[in-house]
């Protein structure tokens, strides 16, 4: 009875174990995502602050 605790016991620890890693891994790819998609947008170049417009009628 006392193998059952202990198995059951250790069961739970690897679940929350692994689920502790499952978040630590998601967080880490939405902070790469973050980076990645701020690098992107500072690589666009910005438009031009004032458009002018050469129409000949």
């Amino acid at each position: 009875m006392i193998e059952a605790i202990m198995g059951m016991q250790t069961a739970q620890i690897q679940g929350a174990y692994s689920t502790a890693l499952m978040k630590r891994s998601m967080v880490d790819a939405e902070s790469q995502a973050l980076s990645l998609i701020n690098d992107m947008m500072a690589a666009v170049p910005q438009p031009p602050q004032q458009y002018t417009f050469d129409v000949r009628a």
